[in-house]
């Protein structure tokens, strides 16, 4: 095993993880919870740098091959990614002290640079859960609202028919192709064959779930609005961007073929009317959100 090129292909995944055991150690020590924002925002800084370094000099490597590998094609997303991280970082100044805020977005975030470079179905679950699972942790953090726990459920109870749903379709495709490499999803997609396109089916539902792509956007509304301002930004941003890149990631390579491009566009196509129409008769500042963002998934 080559440790200088994992050292270096993951040197944003690995600057994202040293800060959640800076942060986790710092509590150790004390016996307290820490305020972790000065950490926070120094290594997520330092992993967006990282991922524009790598983008920047051209580096391309798959220290896990078939699984893991990166290039300029994913640099750049993770570069974008991260940076936009830090300002949602820097409003949540006020609100997390002495929670685990810090480190569990730190750990989304990680989850997220997973999933752009994923290669196999199985790392990119692993992507998607490891950014999602902190998330409803994060919900609950506005305890102060009252809606947090109910959103929180909702959002858990969804979250997990949408992991239920991928990796029955991941199944479904293994026992197809007998491959859990993302390139087989096109193949599925044009075999005809009812197993395989039970799992292109399933794979793409729970996408959209994940997504909140309309007709599965019911929880969004919900967890925005119980949720705290930082958390709802980050929702809207960090994890809606992360779940549209893992779509990039089994669609992306794929070969236009009209009765599926049709039936992929419309709805995205109902999002984005229905997300922006529903956003305009909104009282609630973040259900305004929630709605501008399945609007905003649909593009």
């Amino acid at each position: 095993m080559n440790w200088q090129l994992i050292l270096t292909a993951m040197l944003p995944e690995h600057l994202l993880l040293v800060g959640m055991l800076a942060i986790l150690g710092l509590e150790i020590k004390s016996g307290r919870p820490r305020d972790g924002f000065t950490l926070a925002v120094l290594f997520t800084t330092a992993a967006a740098v990282a991922a524009f370094w790598l983008y920047a000099t051209g580096f391309t490597g798959a220290p896990f091959l078939h699984h893991f590998s990166v290039g300029p094609v994913a640099s750049l997303p993770k570069a974008v990614l991260l940076a936009l991280a830090v300002p949602v970082l820097l409003i949540s100044r006020d609100d997390f002290a002495e929670t685990p805020y810090y480190t569990l977005v730190l750990a989304s975030l990680y989850g997220a640079c997973l999933i752009i470079s994923s290669d196999s179905f199985p790392t990119l679950f692993l992507g998607i859960e490891i950014m999602s699972l902190p998330v409803y942790a994060l919900v609950l953090l506005g305890l102060m609202r009252a809606q947090s726990v109910e959103a929180a459920l909702k959002y858990l109870v969804l979250g997990g028919a949408a992991t239920a749903t991928l990796l029955m379709g991941i199944a479904f495709l293994y026992g197809w192709s007998g491959s859990l490499s993302i390139s087989a999803f096109p193949f599925a997609l044009a075999s005809g064959d009812p197993l395989a396109l039970a799992g292109v089916a399933l794979i793409t539902a729970a996408l959209f779930l994940k997504a909140a792509v309309v007709p599965f956007h019911a929880w969004a509304p919900d967890a925005y609005e119980g949720a705290s301002a930082p958390v709802t930004a980050y929702m809207a941003t960090i994890i809606k961007a992360g779940v549209l890149l893992a779509a990039l990631r089994v669609f992306g390579t794929m070969p236009v073929v009209a009765p599926v491009a049709g039936l992929i566009a419309i709805l995205p196509l109902v999002s984005m009317a229905w997300g922006n129409l529903a956003a305009i008769r909104q009282t609630s500042f973040r259900r305004m959100i929630a709605y501008s963002s399945i609007a905003h998934a649909g593009y």
